[in-house]
């Protein structure tokens, strides 16, 4: 495992690596609200070009950063991986700041969907530049909801999970709080998960079971709940978060008219399909075998398909660090460490997502991977990393 990608006995380059962690651990992860800026960025320079032509084409623009511009850094820098700081990270000044740190995301994503909202609905926009516009922020209000939502609804403090279903309200995705913490941490890799993609399942298979799972085990998991503790139908957490969502339909409404209400609603599905877009790509074919005792082993780091990329470490809050998330679920996201033993694919995450979408092609490219991490626990492919001071 890769916990320190610095420690090389030699005392000078280990105090300049501590000096980068430092920059990291109190810089880097601030590109996380680079995430809702972008589309509010598109937003602005669409009204400020005063010109349709220029803002239909703008439109794209957060799509050409994800998935062309990201890419094609990341590979330049194939190995770089963004260090743990863990020299600061047990401070309380800095436990502070990580744990805050996610909680303003919201303020972030109101913000966006203000902007997003107003935008779409002020006809600048043609067909093209509208549906260009409404990919662009139902995706990175995934990014920005889905992920940080995810992160803060494993937190042990009731203030922290309050944030994170309330960012999760705001793309209409409140199962997902029940779903992933009773159902896919439990199960995760066996028949038992929705959440895991079987091995020959396409995309388009597992939006439709994930959809159909989502809805199903979060009823059943709260019904089983409230029978349990005795308490009323009104106790029933799916009414709270999706009554928010109910509001924050209304406020897109009163924003921008039906047009508004429209845009909520497709982005909050973009948003979604986008979440098990990633869901199914770091589970896809991987399964938990059963012991001895007849249950299932426990889970193990190649249990998760993760990766190690600089800016998406950064701006997902470590989110492709999936193995070690799936092996401690109460770790933070800036103590999260790339694993050796779990496995990768053979190209990164944005190329892996367009891969899917045409599934002989995708099978091609993984199944030989995924056979061969199913006769050894030790990833073939070496991992390695460069440090920013390189």
């Amino acid at each position: 495992m890769n916990e320190s990608n610095y420690l090389d006995g030699d005392e000078t380059n280990n105090d300049r690596y501590r000096s980068i962690d430092l920059l990291v651990g109190s810089v880097g992860f601030l590109m996380a609200f680079g995430i809702p800026a972008i589309p509010i960025l598109t937003a602005w320079l669409g009204v400020a070009s005063g010109d349709a032509h220029i803002a239909n084409i703008v439109a794209f623009m957060p799509l050409a950063i994800a998935y062309i511009v990201v890419p094609a850094v990341e590979t330049l820098f194939p190995h770089a991986i963004a260090p743990v700081p863990t020299k600061f990270s047990s401070k309380a000044g800095w436990q502070t700041y990580y744990r805050v740190l996610p909680l303003l995301s919201i303020l972030a994503q109101i913000t966006m969907l203000y902007a997003a909202i107003t935008y779409w609905s002020s006809g600048v926009l043609n067909l093209w530049g509208g549906i260009g516009y409404l990919l662009s922020t139902g995706i990175f209000s995934g990014m920005c909801a889905i992920n940080i939502g995810h992160e803060l609804i494993h937190r042990p403090q009731k203030f922290d999970r309050a944030i994170g279903g309330l960012l999760l309200s705001t793309v209409g995705f409140g199962t997902f709080k029940i779903v992933h913490l009773r159902i896919h941490h439990r199960y995760v890799g066996t028949p038992l998960d929705f959440a895991t993609a079987r091995r020959g399942q396409s995309i388009y298979q597992y939006w439709w079971q994930s959809f159909r799972g989502n809805i199903s085990e979060s009823i059943a998991c709260e019904r089983d709940r409230l029978t349990k503790s005795g308490q009323s139908f009104w106790h029933n957490e799916l009414l709270l978060w999706y009554g928010i969502t109910l509001i924050w339909l209304c406020f897109a409404i009163t924003l921008g008219g039906w047009s508004g209400g429209i845009f909520f609603v497709l982005h909050c599905l973009i948003a979604i399909m986008k979440l098990e877009w990633t869901n199914y790509l770091q589970h896809y074919g991987l399964t938990r075998n059963i012991d001895e005792s007849g249950e299932y082993e426990s889970v193990k780091a190649h249990h998760a398909w993760s990766s190690g990329l600089f800016i998406h470490d950064l701006a997902l809050l470590n989110l492709l660090r999936h193995s070690d998330h799936h092996l401690d679920p109460h770790r933070p996201y800036h103590a999260l460490r790339y694993d050796d033993r779990s496995p990768n694919y053979p190209y990164n995450y944005s190329i892996m997502y367009f891969l899917s979408l045409v599934p002989p092609v995708f099978q091609q490219v993984v199944h030989p991977y995924l056979e061969y991490f199913q006769t050894t626990t030790t990833v073939h492919k070496v991992s390695s990393s460069i440090s920013l001071g390189d």
